[in-house]
């Protein structure tokens, strides 16, 4: 009976392991959003992905392409700072995605970010 509940536990101690090392990672701190500069005359888009990822759980609102399993690949595999075919380019993606989904939240009344290219686009 005990060797039973031992081989039941490390069973459940491996499955458990394996699904934890198998979640992908969600990066920390503040991101740096640079591949959409066609110039420099605007300062590059800094980020806190763990502040969208608390106020948008479901993260396929942003990485629309992710299959739950590997990470996610960076929005500017697809969307590339230039006319990609039928995909907008960064600076575009980034203008109806991010700030599309602020003014919505800040018309609905609710917690937003900025909505301003000075607010975004910071010195």
């Amino acid at each position: 009976m005990k060797k039973i509940v031992m081989l039941a536990a490390l069973v459940a101690f491996i499955a458990i392991s394996a699904i934890a090392f198998a979640n992908p990672t969600a990066p920390t701190g503040e991101l740096k959003v640079t591949e959409m500069m066609k110039s420099n005359k605007k300062p590059p888009v800094m980020f806190s992905h763990a502040k969208h990822a608390e106020a948008v759980p479901d993260c396929k609102t942003c990485h629309h392409t992710w299959d739950g399993k590997a990470n996610p690949e960076k929005c500017s595999k697809c969307h590339t700072g230039r006319k990609s075919g039928k995909k907008d380019n960064m600076k575009n993606t980034m203008h109806k995605k991010c700030k599309g989904c602020h003014k919505e939240l800040k018309k609905a009344g609710k917690k937003h970010g900025p909505t301003s290219c000075k607010k975004c686009h910071k010195k």
